[in-house]
This record gives C-alpha cells, structure tokens and sequence, in this order.
C-alpha cells in the first residue's frame, strides 16, 4: 500500500455558497496552482489546464448532493487517471474540505511529500479567497 496523506481546511463561508464556488469548474484555477490561470474546454465535460508537469486535462465530479468534488488529472489521449477523493462537509456556518492526497506507483517518497505541500497551499490559497482575506 503507498502512502496517503489527507488534508483539511476549514473555510468560514456557508456551504452552499462554497460548494457552487468549487462545482464550477472555471474556478479551479483561481485557487489551484496554474501557470496562466486558464482552462479550455476539451470536450465531455473534460478541460485542459497547464499545471507544473504540463498541459493536462482535468475531470471534476459531476454536480451531486453529497459534496464529492473529486477529480481526475491525466495527459491528452488517457482514458481518465487516479481520483483524488474531495469532500466538502457543513460545519455550522462554514464547511470543512478534505482532500485525500495519495502517492501514485512510482513516485518517491520525497516528491510525494513536496506535492502533498503544494496541494496544502492550494486549500490554503482557496480559503484565503473565499473568506475575502
């Protein structure tokens, strides 16, 4: 079994609000690092963004009432790639997300690591926009 690291970030904005924020998916570069900040189309719901290892596609989880935003990274051509898990949970008057960030075959331990940070920042990043700081 490889190694799973899971990450949470309180975000002190109601639910509903926040999860219309992160089911669209024109948002996810507003938050997520991007290079450009850009997302194009690709077709089937599928959108190309360029990430720091390349210009990728991108497969969110549809619309759903149980807060699952995960999502699918993968190169041009690929069927689809690994899930990262994402839930969205109500908290009072704010929300909890939760991201399971999973080391995938092949991946040392250190970059594992360093991916798992940027992915905090990310969340970190994405609080600090939704709660106007």
């Amino acid at each position: 079994m490889l190694a799973s690291e899971v990450i949470k970030v309180s975000i002190d904005r109601p639910y509903a609000e926040v999860y219309e924020f992160l089911a669209d998916p024109m948002n996810f570069a507003r938050w997520a690092t991007s290079p450009d900040g850009r997302m194009e189309p690709f077709g089937g719901g599928d959108w190309l963004v360029d990430l720091p290892r390349g210009r990728l596609v991108i497969r969110f989880a549809p619309r759903n009432n149980f807060g699952v935003l995960d999502y699918q990274v993968f190169a041009p051509g690929e069927p689809g790639g690994p899930v990262t898990p994402v839930r969205l949970i109500a908290n009072g008057g704010g929300c909890e997300l939760i991201l399971v960030w999973m080391q995938r075959a092949g991946v040392p331990e250190e970059k594992f690591r360093s991916d798992a940070e940027w992915v905090a920042s990310d969340l970190q990043r994405l609080k600090t926009l939704l709660e106007g700081g």
